[in-house]
């Protein structure tokens, strides 16, 4: 799949640009997820290659921070479990009533520093320029650092699905990086973690929402 996105006519001549003078690429593929990594790569390379793979695009993904850019393909299992976890999230945030404003896959950006596309994002209480939560799928290892990424636009909360977990990771007060891993969401403090970890765990979607909903039901009446 990054293949055939990173050959197309359109791309080829950014793409191999940016990968002029660089011989510290490393290439990861498992899970159905391509992943190519290089250092060394200055910011307009990166607006360049962003531009040339196109806006509102659902792949690759692309991640830069300080040279660095990764880029990465998705499997059917990571859209899955993006899918399924800001659905959950989502049934949460609704019926607790707390006001959010969902910036899903939307670019994040601070200039020649870092540049991320989360898999999903949520800003609360109020709209924001960066979101307070981003979840990333992380079904293979390696690539560029997520939490030093967000850390550079103070998102006070990171979630990281790995190892068939939810990893909470949460800013301190002071910003310089990120405490975890914690069992209680800092900006969801009421959300069972637990039962939406079984959940994502069921093979069946139905059936995982209804257990959800059931969980958040039987949580306001005890």
């Amino acid at each position: 799949m990054l293949l055939e996105a990173i050959t197309r006519p359109s791309v080829r001549r950014p793409f191999f640009k940016a990968l002029e003078g660089h011989s510290n690429g490393a290439e990861q593929s498992t899970l159905g997820e391509d992943r190519l990594v290089l250092s060394g790569i200055g910011w307009d390379r990166y607006l360049e290659l962003d531009e040339a793979l196109g806006h509102d695009r659902p792949d690759p993904r692309l991640y830069y921070l300080d040279g660095g850019i990764e880029i990465m393909s998705t499997s059917l299992k990571h859209e899955e479990l993006k899918k399924w976890l800001a659905v959950l999230v989502g049934d949460y945030l609704y019926e607790t009533g707390i006001e959010t404003f969902p910036h899903g896959q939307a670019t994040m950006r601070i200039l020649k520093k870092a540049g991320a596309e989360p898999d999903e994002s949520w800003c609360f209480g109020a709209q924001k320029k960066f979101p307070d939560l981003v979840l990333e799928i992380a079904l293979t290892s390696g690539g560029l650092d997520k939490l030093k990424i967000y850390e550079r636009f103070s998102v006070a909360e990171v979630w990281l699905w790995r190892k068939d977990r939810l990893e909470i990771w949460t800013l301190r007060s002071d910003k310089s990086a990120y405490d975890g891993l914690v069992t209680r969401s800092r900006l969801l403090p009421n959300l069972d973690v637990g039962s939406l970890t079984r959940c994502l765990r069921l093979t069946s979607w139905r059936e995982a929402r209804h257990a959800f909903r059931k969980a958040q039901r039987k949580q306001k009446t005890s």
